[in-house]
């Protein structure tokens, strides 16, 4: 998955974090200006490349600038909006990858995600769900140092500076 499909990650991951829609917007222009409300409006600095995007010159829009993401996901985990920010880039060169996103303080801190053999199964086209395998024990806490943890920190290490 590329860069550029991560900016909706943001979006999806915003609305979950929010329990509603970041960029409620009714149409192309009005989900546009809700992106700028919230994002701000890009700038040559912030933004350079956007002089090159084919209608850049069609419409202006009122400058604002961006409201913290912390006061639009008021409830949520400095490491669940540290991560939003890096989902909510307008450069796509500068969003989080896919391999960043994973390795992100968010999925190692608490509440930590389900393992897998602890989901539902959906049921499909009317037929009654497999039998699930039972899931070998794990010693994965989060209350032992992250030494002591099944992610051995050397694996992250390569990664820490997307952090």
């Amino acid at each position: 998955m590329k860069r550029l499909c991560f900016r909706a990650v943001g979006c999806i991951f915003g609305e979950l974090l929010n329990s509603s829609p970041l960029f409620p917007g009714e149409n192309d222009i009005e989900q546009l200006c809700c992106v700028l409300r919230v994002l701000g409006t890009p700038t040559q600095d912030s933004w350079p490349e956007m002089l090159d995007l084919p209608d850049y010159n069609k419409i202006t829009f009122k400058e604002n600038p961006a409201i913290p993401l912390e006061e639009i996901v008021p409830d949520s985990s400095p490491q669940a909006v540290h991560l939003l920010y890096r989902f909510l880039v307008y450069p796509s060169r500068q969003r989080c990858s896919a391999t960043q996103a994973l390795l992100h303080p968010y999925f190692f801190t608490s509440p930590l995600p389900a393992h897998h053999s602890e989901l539902p199964i959906p049921y499909r086209g009317g037929r009654p769900p497999r039998q699930r395998l039972q899931a070998p024990p794990t010693d994965f806490s989060v209350d032992l140092p992250l030494q002591n943890s099944v992610v051995d920190p050397e694996l992250l290490r390569p990664h820490a500076s997307c952090l």
